[in-house]
């Protein structure tokens, strides 16, 4: 029993309407819920996975000390039961991706995220990406480790990014913003793979740089999945910058990254240098 898990399930219960309406929700039997308030049991890790999905949660994040639980729960916006401030068209987005949801369980899982480093000139950013749906609706959550460039093994600094996962005009559009500041968003483009097995996503990254002129710019992004589970601490010791010659880099994974984009009027980021991509066919 982890002594600081029932301490930051009772803050995440005191955000909710009652327990009740939370047990509902999760489609669990209150008895056995309030054994896991009371300490008297541990949830299972399959009733830990659907609490944390839940609540918004990672697991590794409910298991820690609850003085550095509250600071991250109390960072995070408020959950509004209504949806009336919500835009009509941000509702039909929503509904949108409600209804494909079923199409987007094959990408649930752990990924690394392979694409030039926006700060860091010839240098690949590897970060670790987590795909889930709760509900009708599918979520991701990433975690970036800048270490110092060509010191991979220093502890580096940690950034977290939460946002959504939408199927549009035939493409996989992911939308994030970063989760602790919120100064932060960017967007990912992937072609969807044609068939069911999901092992790489290739597509574009659209984003800004983090010196003070916050430039936008874009570049060429590589998802390697990782499985529906893995190590939490071994996967994020894995993210950090490489350089291009690291042996985690594939050779075809590099030429892809570092081919211009061909799509026009994008400033994008190609190796170690930017160019300005010329509008074509006007």
């Amino acid at each position: 029993m982890n002594a600081d898990f029932i301490p930051n399930l009772r803050l995440l219960c005191s955000y909710q309407r009652s327990t009740a309406d939370v047990c509902r929700k999760l489609s669990m039997n209150r008895q056995q819920f309030m054994k896991y308030l009371g300490g008297r049991a541990f949830p299972s890790s399959r009733s830990l996975r659907r609490i944390c999905d839940y609540f918004g949660v990672d697991e590794y994040e409910i298991l820690m000390p609850h003085d550095q639980f509250r600071d991250i729960v109390r960072l995070r916006p408020a959950q509004h039961e209504s949806n009336d401030l919500v835009p009509p068209a941000v509702k039909r987005i929503a509904e949108q991706a409600a209804r494909q949801h079923a199409q987007l369980a094959k990408y649930c899982g752990y990924y690394y995220k392979y694409f030039y480093s926006f700060s860091t000139p010839s240098f690949v950013l590897r970060s670790l990406v987590c795909v889930g749906q709760v509900g009708e609706m599918t979520y991701y959550k990433t975690i970036e480790r800048l270490t110092p460039a060509g010191n991979r093994h220093a502890p580096g600094d940690l950034f977290k990014y939460s946002g959504v996962v939408l199927p549009v005009g035939d493409r996989i559009h992911m939308i994030d913003h970063e989760s602790v500041v919120g100064n932060e968003m960017s967007q990912t483009v992937l072609y969807p793979p044609y068939r069911n097995r999901v092992s790489t996503l290739i597509g574009l990254m659209l984003g800004i740089t983090a010196t003070e002129a916050h430039q936008p710019v874009a570049a060429r992004v590589v998802m390697e999945y990782l499985g529906r589970r893995v190590d939490h601490r071994q996967a994020i010791r894995g993210c950090g910058l490489y350089e291009e010659d690291a042996p985690e880099i594939s050779r075809p994974m590099l030429d892809y990254l570092r081919e211009p984009s061909p799509t026009d009027g994008f400033l994008i980021r190609a190796g170690s240098t930017y160019e300005k991509v010329q509008t074509r066919n006007r």
